[in-house]
């Protein structure tokens, strides 16, 4: 279960961890990424410089976020170590266009309403956004209930959070209300469907949130509960789920999954010129061979993506320029990566 495991196998090797781990485990994610056609990402961790790095060295875009996290009440997010690393973080990207940060708050039950309202404060005051984890667990919507008799949802936005442009991972176990509420203030819900699978937490309401107009993008919540960074079998997952809990074969249609992954995704980091191919928007593609036998002969595009095709991209491009192309890495030396994580 997501506590016990958050509690009694993440944490505790995480504190392990040094700078230089998490550089390289961030640019072995960028190298899978690449693989599998991901130009750009949201990374919510710790060590803010390292995994800029990571990103800045892969040539990709990303929204990167420190995981602000605070159980004493009475403490301000100004009196937090993490408050002075993310004044550190905004000026080494002042001037960084492909890897930008955003604030985070890890959850709601990880948080106080004195930290959150002060990570709402800066990240305004940064005209950034905010990525949040809510409701991924029924014993974290209950809980949250049960200490602010409000939902996760209800209780992020009377502290300000659906203020400002907001990606909330997972959103299990919403409600009608929150989804309402998530629709009238332009939240963005970043579906997880594996890693709330392998973690028993549940199957996200696609049905129910597009209902509500809810701006649904894609994630794969990390290797850590995952194991793959494959987005086209994410997009596969999500549009399946959709259709079987529903019952509905015609809920969740592949282009619809795509664009979850792709423009929607894109317009949740704030960048308005990428997610589609036209005039003026940065080159920002991917290329996918059809040229296979679990391809061919492919009568519609996004249904052969999504449905038949493995996920490997041909050729992978951010702003331009390639970074990775027919199993070669232009920036990535995977040789070295592979010895210096091994050591």
């Amino acid at each position: 279960p997501l506590d016990r495991w958050l509690n009694e196998a993440v944490f505790p090797e995480e504190a392990k961890l040094k700078e230089r781990d998490i550089y390289n485990g961030t640019l072995a994610g960028c190298a899978e990424m690449l693989k599998y056609g991901t130009v750009s990402c949201n990374d919510m961790y710790f060590s803010g410089k390292a995994m800029a790095d990571a990103y800045i060295d892969a040539g990709m875009k990303a929204n990167i976020s420190l995981a602000v996290t605070c159980f004493n009440g009475e403490t301000e997010f100004k009196k937090l170590p993490v408050y002075d690393e993310y004044e550190r973080l905004a000026e080494y990207l002042q001037d960084n266009k492909k890897v930008c940060f955003d604030y985070s708050t890890h959850a709601e039950y990880t948080n106080t309403e004195k930290s959150i309202a002060g990570v709402v404060e800066r990240a305004a005051f940064h005209k950034t956004g905010l990525h949040i984890h809510m409701s991924e667990t029924q014993k974290e919507h209950e809980g949250c209930v049960g200490r602010h008799g409000l939902t996760p949802a209800a209780f992020f936005d009377r502290l300000g959070v659906f203020g400002l442009r907001t990606i909330a991972a997972h959103c299990v176990w919403c409600d009608d209300d929150d989804y309402a509420l998530m629709g009238e203030k332009g939240v963005y819900m970043a579906s997880c469907p594996t890693s709330n699978l392998k973690l028993g937490s549940g199957i996200p309401d696609y049905k129910r949130a597009r209902e509500s107009n809810v701006r649904i993008c894609l994630g794969t919540d990390g290797v850590a509960s995952n194991n793959n960074l494959n987005m086209v079998k994410e997009a596969k997952l999500m549009a399946l789920l959709a259709k079987g809990k529903n019952l509905d074969p015609s809920l969740c249609k592949a282009g619809e999954a795509l664009r979850a992954a792709t423009r929607t995704a894109w317009l949740s980091q704030g960048r308005e010129r990428s997610g589609l191919i036209k005039e003026g928007f940065d080159a920002d593609l991917t290329v996918y061979s059809i040229n296979t036998v679990n391809t061919m002969k492919a009568r519609d595009g996004a249904d052969t993506l999504v449905y038949a095709c493995d996920g490997e991209a041909y050729m992978t491009m951010c702003g331009g320029e390639i970074l990775y192309k027919n199993g070669e890495y232009y920036t990535i030396d995977k040789e070295n990566l592979v010895y210096e994580i091994g050591k």
